[in-house]
């Protein structure tokens, strides 16, 4: 007797919330040109192509996504803030994530993927720089976009979350610096969501032509609603000839937000690529973080920290691929977990033949805060170069009772001695943070999430 093929249904499909139809509604919405309208369903098609990541596949083997209710998630829910022309205009949680005070060379606020707020400073757009939003850069600069939007960077083939994301995009955003021009200020976005079942399809797209410098700051938002929502981002990067961007990422997603994300970098020769990132929020996130360094003398830089607590589940992906000569690597991350959270880190340095006199280093390090939480840390090296040097370090360790002790014994409580330990270990992460104001809200963040 023949043996029956298994069907395995897709449940995005099945849920029927997202649909080619919503694609093509959200293509009419948005008025847009015919060959993003042919992007959109492109990447449908392939989408519906590729089977839901499930934990038989060795990327999604520690991560289990079928808790996500993807019939109860809705697209585009309005928000109810309005577009305001004044700073001061903004929610209080707003202005906060968007350093209210500060220096910046633009700010530009989305809310489930509308722009609410947006602002250059004076003479960068003289000077060639554009800083918006991608809906507007469609339309505004339509020949940057076709180029580099989800091209040479991240394709949807790339997977089903990118596929999904590049069907449905809505928000994120767009910067572009001309050959030779530095932006001094950083560029501050905040991506917000808000609503029970909302789902929100962010897109940023960093283009820095030859000896360009940017930074953009990136805090991402949202509120501890009872029901299910979803964050499915790409961020791109492509680092001209002698570029050099930093990209720093606040994320502070509510507790029941279910995050996905691609962020990926394509470094040209000599570019130089730092990220930044305090990954906190989220019921559970998946990230992954590449580092393509194609041209010759190109270097990545990575810094990072995270925190989960109670039920929280974070899996972050890295990928250092060396594939020029003479690169390097720099990656630095360092996590705690408390309550019965799981942190996920998996690490990659990757060295093609061509890759040779590549300086590459991982290094992860982790701190379990109580005995139910638990953590997985697995860097790996990938060479097939002779002439390198890449290694890999990673803990996971307690905190030492001893040290606690000690502080005791000088009159501190408990609480606060395993505070100060904390919040040492992560101090090394912190120091090697360019920007003041990033290191000052991750630091301020981690230390709340301890408590008291």
């Amino acid at each position: 007797m023949a043996q029956q093929s298994t069907i395995v249904k897709d449940p995005v499909i099945e849920a029927g919330v997202f649909t080619r139809h919503a694609t093509l509604a959200l293509s009419e919405r948005l008025n847009e040109p015919e060959w993003m309208k042919e992007k959109r369903q492109v990447a449908w098609s392939i989408f519906e192509e590729m089977p839901m990541p499930t934990t038989s596949d060795e990327d999604w083997r520690r991560t289990d996504i079928r808790s996500l209710k993807w019939d109860q998630l809705q697209l585009s829910v309005d928000s109810n803030l309005s577009p305001v022309s004044k700073l001061a205009e903004l929610p209080e949680h707003l202005r906060l994530a968007l350093d209210e005070g500060l220096d910046a060379s633009g700010r530009l606020a989305l809310v489930n993927g509308q722009v609410v707020y947006h602002e250059l400073a004076e003479g960068l757009s003289e000077q060639g720089v554009v800083f918006t939003d991608m809906a507007s850069a469609v339309h505004e600069h339509p020949e940057l976009v076709q180029q580099y939007f989800m091209t040479e960077c991240v394709a949807p083939s790339e997977g089903k979350f990118p596929a999904l994301n590049g069907a449905l995009w809505q928000g994120g955003a767009f910067i572009y610096v001309p050959k030779g021009v530095e932006v001094k200020g950083p560029f501050q976005v905040v991506v917000a969501l808000e609503g029970e079942g909302a789902a929100i399809f962010p897109h940023t797209l960093i283009i820095a032509e030859r000896f360009a410098k940017v930074t953009c700051i990136e805090e991402t938002v949202s509120s501890d609603g009872a029901g299910q929502a979803l964050n499915n981002g790409i961020v791109e990067i492509v680092a001209g000839d002698g570029a050099q961007v930093r990209y720093a990422e606040v994320q502070r997603w509510g507790e029941n937000v279910f995050n996905f994300n691609t962020k990926r970098a394509i470094h040209h020769p000599d570019s130089l690529v730092v990220w930044e990132m305090g990954q906190l929020g989220g019921r559970l996130t998946k990230t992954y973080i590449d580092s393509i360094l194609r041209g010759n003398g190109s270097s990545a830089e990575l810094n990072g920290v995270y925190f989960v607590g109670d039920k929280q589940h974070l899996d972050l992906d890295t990928l250092t691929h060396h594939i020029g000569l003479s690169t390097g690597g720099d990656l630095l991350l360092k996590g705690a977990a408390r309550d019965s959270a799981r942190a996920v880190f998996q690490g990659m340095i990757k060295i093609d033949p061509t890759g040779q006199q590549t300086n590459s280093y991982l290094k992860n390090e982790n701190l379990l805060l109580s005995d139910h939480a638990r953590s997985d840390s697995i860097p790996s090296l990938e060479i097939d170069a002779n002439d390198v040097r890449a290694s890999h370090g990673a803990t996971v360790s307690r905190v030492d009772e001893e040290y606690i002790f000690y502080l005791q014994s000088r009159g501190i409580s408990r609480n606060t001695a395993v505070r100060m330990i904390v919040e040492g270990f992560f101090s090394s992460v912190f120091d090697r943070m360019s920007e003041e104001r990033v290191r000052e809200k991750l630091a301020a963040a981690v230390s709340a999430r301890i408590g008291d």
